[in-house]
């Protein structure tokens, strides 16, 4: 088929939640259009000469809100990042703010929006693994087949598998808001070594928070991400830092290192070298900048 023979898929344009519920309950195969950047991306998605229904969300008002009160800030899923970066500079944890600007170009982060990175089906990426120590909750309002609509709230972590895909719900969904905790604790920290969607294979995203005592570790809260792969959050590598005397030992580094080697081969058999040395050595990083943090307070 040549593509003078292809015709545009059928496109619908809500303004409010409402609309979208009588779109999606007509139209359950359809494809949520968000800020496109991976839609486009992908293989004969178009042109293609399957006419599948696109639902574009850029009209959804109620979708572009920033709100805030003292304890959390209401973030709607159709904000881009670069507009999350620019509003929430002074607010914002840090370390949500790193991942923020780790993607791609300015150019990029206004057509990438936060609903639509959290609810890529099969990569996981910079921003829901910053969000996913923050404790942070997605606010989803579910479609069911019978009609009938509800709204449930979500923690991050709990949106994807250990194999890094987006859960499936009962019913279609869409993801409305997600909400920021505006407390967190005082040592953050966010690292990315290789590039996530040219090369998934080979990269690895850290992030990390704890609350760092004058002589030891709490709150330890840690997300390693394969973006091909994996989103892996093990407790037993978070229970043995929580309440760690400071400064870390090089033998007590060791261990824990060791503890996370083993327990990541023993979730991801297949994992590659590349991506298992540079976990590792990503993770020592941290704990070996927690000690000089130590030592020069």
């Amino acid at each position: 088929m040549s593509y003078a023979e292809l015709r545009s898929n059928p496109i619908h344009t809500p303004t409010t939640l409402a609309e979208f519920g009588s779109i999606i309950t007509k139209n359950p195969e359809a494809v949520l259009w968000a800020g496109g950047t991976y839609l486009m991306s992908r293989p004969n998605f178009y042109p293609s000469d399957e006419m599948v229904d696109v639902i574009d969300l850029s009209k959804m008002a109620e979708l572009q809100r920033i709100t805030r009160t003292d304890r959390f800030v209401d973030i709607g899923s159709m904000i881009n990042v670069a507009q999350l970066a620019d509003t929430g500079r002074l607010i914002l944890p840090p370390l949500l703010l790193e991942a923020l600007l780790s993607i791609g170009s300015t150019v990029l982060r206004r057509q990438i929006t936060i609903g639509g990175c959290l609810c890529i089906p099969d990569y996981r990426l910079a921003i829901p693994t910053a969000l996913s120590v923050l404790d942070t909750m997605a606010e989803m309002r579910l479609y069911l087949k019978s009609g009938r609509s509800s709204t449930k709230w979500v923690p991050i972590s709990r949106l994807y598998d250990k194999e890094g895909k987006l859960v499936n719900q009962e019913g279609r969904f869409i993801l409305t808001h997600i909400r920021v905790g505006l407390e967190y604790s005082n040592y953050q920290k966010f690292l990315i070594a290789g590039e996530p969607m040219h090369k998934p294979a080979e990269t690895v995203i850290i992030a990390f928070q704890a609350e760092r005592n004058t002589s030891s570790l709490g709150k330890v809260q840690m997300t390693i991400t394969f973006p091909n792969m994996a989103f892996f959050i093990n407790k037993e590598v978070i229970g043995q830092l929580t309440g760690i005397t400071l400064p870390i030992m090089p033998t007590q580094i060791r261990q824990v290192t060791g503890t996370l080697k083993s327990e990541l081969q023993k979730a991801y058999p297949n994992i590659g070298p590349l991506q298992l040395a540079r976990a590792l050595r990503m993770f020592e990083s941290i704990l070996y900048d927690i000690n000089t943090l130590y030592l020069q307070s």
